[in-house]
Formats: C-alpha cells, sequence, structure tokens
C-alpha cells in the first residue's frame, strides 16, 4: 500500500475514531462549535469558511447549533450576523476536542516516544510546506485547542508543549 493511501486512511481512521462520541453533531457542526469557541464571535462567513461550507449552508448549520442552544447569534455589525457560543456549547466544544485528543494519542500509542518524536518533527514540516503554499490556517486549525497547538501557523500565539 502506497504511503499517501496509509496516511489517509490512519487520518480518517483517527477523524472517525474522534467524532464516534459525536453521533448527535456533524463534522462541519464539530468544527463550527470549536471555531467559535476558539475565536468567537466569529461572522457567518467565517463559519463558512472554517467548515468550507457555503454561506447559506452555514446559516442552516448555525441554526442547528442554536436550536440545540450551543451557540447565539451575538448581534449585527453591518450586514454580518456575530455567532458566539453559550455555556453549553463551550462544555460540549471542550468535551469534543478531548474525545480528539484522546482518540489520536490512543494511535500514538503504538510509537515509542523516540518514534513519536520523529513522527512531530516530520508532520511539522509537511504542515510548513503547506503553509508555504497558502494552507488556510483557519481551516487547518479549526480543531485545535487554543494554546496547546504548537503548529507554527500562528505568529501571534507562543509556542505550547502539546501538537495539534
Amino acid at each position: 500500500m502506497p504511503l499517501s493511501n496509509k496516511l489517509a486512511a490512519l487520518a480518517l481512521a483517527i477523524s472517525d475514531a474522534s467524532i464516534s462520541t459525536s453521533d448527535d453533531l456533524a463534522p462541519t457542526a464539530i468544527a463550527a462549535l470549536i471555531s467559535i469557541k476558539n475565536s468567537e464571535p466569529l461572522s457567518i462567513g467565517d463559519i463558512a469558511t472554517v467548515t468550507g461550507l457555503t454561506h447559506s449552508a452555514a446559516v442552516r448549520l448555525v441554526d442547528r447549533l442554536e436550536k440545540d442552544w450551543l451557540v447565539r447569534r451575538q448581534r449585527r455589525v453591518g450586514r454580518e450576523v456575530l455567532v458566539e457560543i453559550t455555556t453549553r456549547g463551550r462544555r460540549r466544544a471542550q468535551q469534543l476536542q478531548e474525545a480528539r485528543e484522546s482518540a489520536a494519542k490512543t494511535f500514538l500509542s503504538a510509537l515509542e516516544q523516540r518514534e513519536q518524536d520523529q513522527l512531530a518533527e516530520l508532520i511539522d514540516k509537511v504542515i510548513h510546506q503547506k503553509a508555504h503554499e497558502g494552507l488556510n490556517v483557519l481551516r487547518f486549525c479549526r480543531m485545535c485547542k487554543v494554546g496547546q497547538c504548537n503548529c507554527g501557523l500562528h505568529q501571534d500565539e507562543a509556542p505550547a508543549t502539546d501538537h495539534a
């Protein structure tokens, strides 16, 4: 099996494992909720960018999240609607981020610490190359824990101890 196929399969397995506890939320809803938690308030346009949805699909997504008391529309700035997270939404986003991290750690547990360090260096190299090619940082880091991501893509944030 080519390395590219193995990497894609592993990424999908980690993604599947991390959202297995969130059968009530679609992956785009999870990404939106965590992104709003990390950078609130976000405009619906920003939510569309982060999730890869059209503006109208992002509006429907916010409607669903609002119906579940996870977010609320805050105010309008001109024609732009800003969305903020509720206390319930913040707790749910935290649970989802913890499930993601736990899922990734179970896959990494097959490696010794030295191998994990080597893998981290290789992943950093790939991330930085893609960043130079125009990687959308908002979309790439949509599920990261603010303050714990040391991918180096956030120039305004100090490096932390944990990787995305």
